[in-house]
């Protein structure tokens, strides 16, 4: 039997927080990154709960139940890049879950959205020797971490002193 591997499903726009639920209720071992943003209405603000890749889920399927994903409302694709399905390894799935879950402030970016920066490794922390590219923004170093085999990445804020040049 093959191995189950972390795929990239695309879904329905504003759809990932019930495609996530519905994959778990089906047994599909399923992973929705969210992270905490202050949203401003006419009359209140509140902390909510976003996904990070807006209209991405990760699932961990292999090829027998790798169909069975489309069974559920609202998922559109498997995410495939260079003509192969897009797969992401369980150390980035780890890097992920560890940012999110941390007290660093971190949210999504496209990658088009950055200039190539300076390549650096992380000294200190949750993320210690993880590599990233710096980019620096109003004064504060941040780290962008490249998701492969997704066009999206994740950037957070980082003391500059947990960096080193790699």
């Amino acid at each position: 039997m093959s191995e189950s591997k972390w795929h990239v499903i695309y879904t329905r726009y504003r759809f990932e927080k019930k495609v996530y639920n519905l994959l778990c209720e089906k047994g599909i071992e399923a992973y929705l990154p969210l992270y905490k943003t202050l949203r401003q209405w006419k009359d209140r603000k509140k902390w909510v709960l976003e996904p990070l890749f807006r209209s991405y889920c990760f699932v961990k399927v292999n090829q027998k139940n790798y169909s069975e994903v489309f069974k559920v409302p609202g998922v559109v694709k498997y995410v495939w890049f260079d003509g192969k399905p897009s797969i992401i390894s369980e150390e980035e799935i780890k890097l992920i879950s560890l940012a999110c879950n941390s007290s660093y402030k971190i949210r999504p970016i496209q990658l088009d959205d950055l200039q190539v920066g300076q390549k650096v490794m992380i000294t200190k922390g949750i993320f210690k020797n993880y590599i990233g590219e710096i980019v620096e923004f109003k004064g504060k170093y941040k780290v962008l971490f490249k998701i492969t085999n997704l066009p999206t990445s994740m950037l957070v804020q980082i003391p500059k002193n947990y960096l080193k040049e790699y």
